[in-house]
């Protein structure tokens, strides 16, 4: 009997929804300071091209109802970061008439668990595709990382929000170490 009551609590603890999670985009990077850009001004754009709208699901039982999502404008989102690191390669920002126009898609977003039992593995990854054009000439990059964490209990949104936040930071930060895009600005530039 006291092994039909272990059993069926744990079927019980296994078996417990998830609640749908909203977290808000906030990616940085870290970028030395460069003189790249001096004394032209730069424009970035993100365009969130994300389907569903949705990151993933957090596993378990009732997966379906345990989606992860976006709060917040994507495209805003990553384009405040990129701008930041573009800024530390002493371009200036603008809206108006850029010299040089910076459009970032972001293509791919994923918070996983493929589980449908446990939250133990969680899957991620993140891909950023990359346009950057200087008059007549266009520079195209694609970004991307990835990754996979293990849970013993149910992540709260602040350590879904971290995980989503740190891969995506990752991501954009690759941006900042092509020596192919340095180098295209500075022929270009």
């Amino acid at each position: 009997m006291k092994k039909l009551l272990l059993w069926v609590g744990a079927l019980v603890v296994a078996g417990c929804a998830h609640s749908p999670l909203q977290i808000q985009l906030y990616p940085q990077v870290q970028v030395a300071p460069d003189s790249i850009g001096s004394g032209y001004s730069l424009n970035v754009r993100g365009v969130n091209e994300l389907s569903g709208g949705g990151l993933g699901s957090l596993g378990g039982v009732y997966a379906d109802t345990s989606q992860v999502s976006i709060a917040n404008d994507a495209g805003s989102a990553i384009a405040a970061g990129l701008s930041q690191g573009f800024a530390n390669w002493s371009f200036r920002i603008t809206d108006s008439a850029p010299e040089v126009q910076v459009t970032a898609k972001l293509v791919k977003l994923t918070y996983n668990s493929p589980s449908q039992v446990y939250t133990t593995q969680v899957d991620t990854s993140a891909e950023i595709h990359l346009e950057v054009k200087v008059g007549h000439a266009t520079y195209f990059g694609t970004y991307s990382s990835s990754g996979k964490d293990r849970n013993l209990i149910k992540p709260s949104r602040e350590e879904v929000e971290s995980r989503v936040n740190g891969l995506l930071s990752a991501t954009m930060q690759r941006v900042f170490e092509d020596e192919k895009l340095k180098k295209f600005l500075r022929a270009n530039l």
